[in-house]
């Protein structure tokens, strides 16, 4: 498990080294302290830290450590704890509007500090998942909506049903590849006689505009679009999803999504007629852990994508 990677940003030497030694000592990955707020910004995007310990007064610097907390969040969306010797009300107003996550004053003791970091991380945490929440929430209600209307548009036409459903398919993956920050959605069709070859062939791909991921064609080429299923077939079938590393799948799969440069991925079956009709893969080409909020909102979107296919 990473460390939680903390970036303090104080003009004093002596303070700055005191933090780092003690937030070391906590536990916490420290990297260079920050001493005025262009090396903060620099910092901030070049390290991602997953916190920031923020003086408010910063000599020589081309902004306080209020605008910078102010910028750095409204880019990043880290949270900021400011440790300073100032509380008149003038300060304590103009650091209302940068929405810190505490605001200790020097002198501090460790203890003080261990807790409102780790409050900081907590709140910071809880407002991300309300915020993809929300967001995958949207994009169901987006899935809900067109399906909704391609039932009605498709009974007054006939022409284009085809296309309607294609490019219906494509707006649902977009918006829910969005939604959970997928590099990849794929939609893979099962082979439909297993005894004869075991395949999945993919039909519907959306790549993330800035995913490291290559972006695949349907149209062949130099990655083959086929690879072995009879080990998932049974899982599949009876409705249950499969998640985790690649590393961890059988050789055939493993090399294919490999190839695909995909680390990490959330597989869920689609059904037609109450039968296996294929599966739905939401991919990402870091590791990563699938929350149970993201799996509930995959399995619905998944779900109207299987109607779609009706």
């Amino acid at each position: 498990m990473e460390k939680t990677r903390i970036l303090v940003v104080e003009d004093e030497l002596i303070v700055a080294e005191n933090l780092k030694v003690t937030l070391a000592g906590m536990g916490y990955d420290v990297p260079e302290t920050a001493c005025n707020s262009d090396e903060a910004f620099q910092q901030a995007g070049e390290l991602c830290p997953d916190l920031i310990l923020m003086d408010i007064v910063l000599e020589g610097s081309t902004f306080d450590g209020v605008e910078t907390a102010r910028r750095i969040r409204a880019l990043h969306d880290i949270p900021v704890i400011f440790v300073t010797a100032y509380a008149d009300d003038e300060t304590l107003e103009r650091v209302k509007v940068t929405e810190p996550f505490a605001y200790i004053l020097k002198p501090f003791n460790e203890r003080e500090l261990y807790s409102a970091i780790e409050l900081a991380l907590h709140r910071h945490r809880m407002e991300r998942e309300i915020k993809k929440r929300d967001t995958i929430l949207f994009a169901i209600g987006f899935a809900v909506e067109w399906f909704l209307r391609f039932q009605k548009e498709s009974k007054k036409a006939k022409d284009g049903k085809v296309d309607m459903i294609e490019a219906g398919i494509q707006e649902i993956l977009e918006q829910i590849g969005f939604a959970v920050d997928a590099d990849m959605v794929s939609v893979f069709q099962m082979n439909p006689r297993p005894e004869k070859n075991s395949s999945a062939t993919i039909q519907y791909v959306w790549t993330a505009p800035d995913a490291s991921i290559p972006p695949l064609s349907l149209h062949g080429g130099d990655l083959q679009m086929t690879f072995t299923t009879s080990l998932w077939r049974a899982l599949l079938s009876s409705g249950n999803p499969i998640t985790g590393s690649v590393k961890r799948f059988p050789t055939e799969e493993r090399q294919f999504f490999e190839k695909c440069g995909v680390s990490s991925i959330a597989i869920l079956p689609l059904f037609k007629s109450d039968e296996l009709w294929g599966f739905v893969g939401f991919s990402d080409a870091n590791t990563r852990e699938w929350s149970d909020g993201e799996m509930e909102a995959l399995t619905i979107a998944g779900n109207i994508v299987g109607a779609v296919l009706e």
